[in-house]
């Protein structure tokens, strides 16, 4: 039997520019608290960081190990985690309507990609992500702040050395890990002229996961065993990855 890999769906990125929403604000444990604050907002999970630096002159910013939990109706403890987020922030956009965001880099996050019987973990997530930017577009997120959020573009974003861990009853053994492939995102928000942060989030889940899925069903997948939670994870993904899946289905 062919080894069994799954699809790693990603919304690292999407929840990794929630630390970009109040980073900027000051330093230290106000950061953090602020991270870990308005990202449990927007995902409806808890969101943790362990620690944080921010430079105001230069607009250099360093998170430290980033937690991201699952939604309900899952097992694992988190969706994701992140040990080192680094982000260079225009100093010149700071407190501005539209902040600019000159490069970010994720390294070696490590993503839990859950199936069960009612979907993924991750697809869960994005749809509570929607609910949060349903609520931007109406003026009531975030709740405790006056006048309109701050907007954001993000020149480039690079995520690196990614770890997935596929958990789902199929496999051998209820769980593998698969290497995610690099991603660099650019001009994220641009065309807007900026991004309010739920909005910021969703935008960068779609590209992330038309990636992962098209480079995840041409590996060794035993699609006898997971086609069914493919079909549903890559039903709106681009019709590449669509396509790839139904040439599997027929070999």
């Amino acid at each position: 039997m062919k080894r069994i890999l799954t699809i790693a769906m990603v919304g690292i990125a999407a929840l990794f520019c929630i630390a970009i929403v109040t980073v900027y604000l000051s330093i230290g444990s106000v950061i953090t608290t602020s991270v870990e604050k308005y990202g449990s907002a927007i995902t409806q999970t808890a969101v943790t960081l362990r620690d944080a630096d921010f430079s105001p002159s230069s607009g250099d910013a360093s998170l430290l190990d980033l937690s991201v939990a699952n939604p309900a109706g899952f097992s694992a403890k988190t969706a994701l985690l992140a040990p080192r987020i680094e982000i260079q922030i225009d100093p010149q956009t700071v407190g501005e309507g539209v902040m600019v965001i000159k490069r970010m880099e994720i390294e070696a996050p490590e993503i839990t990609y859950e199936i069960n019987q009612s979907g993924d973990n991750l697809r869960a997530l994005r749809a509570q992500i929607g609910e949060a930017v349903a609520a931007e577009k109406q003026g009531s997120f975030p709740d405790d702040k006056a006048g309109s959020p701050t907007k954001f573009i993000i020149n480039d974003l690079y995520i690196s050395n990614g770890v997935v861990v596929v958990e789902a009853e199929g496999l051998t053994g209820k769980r593998t890990t698969a290497i995610m492939k690099n991603v660099h995102l650019e001009d994220v928000g641009r065309d807007e002229n900026g991004l309010a942060p739920a909005a910021l989030v969703d935008k960068l889940y779609a590209p992330i996961l038309q990636a992962v899925t098209i480079a995840a069903l041409s590996t060794d997948l035993n699609l006898s065993d997971q086609a069914l939670n493919i079909l549903r994870a890559a039903s709106d993904e681009t019709e590449e990855a669509i396509s790839r899946l139904r040439e599997l289905l027929e070999n």
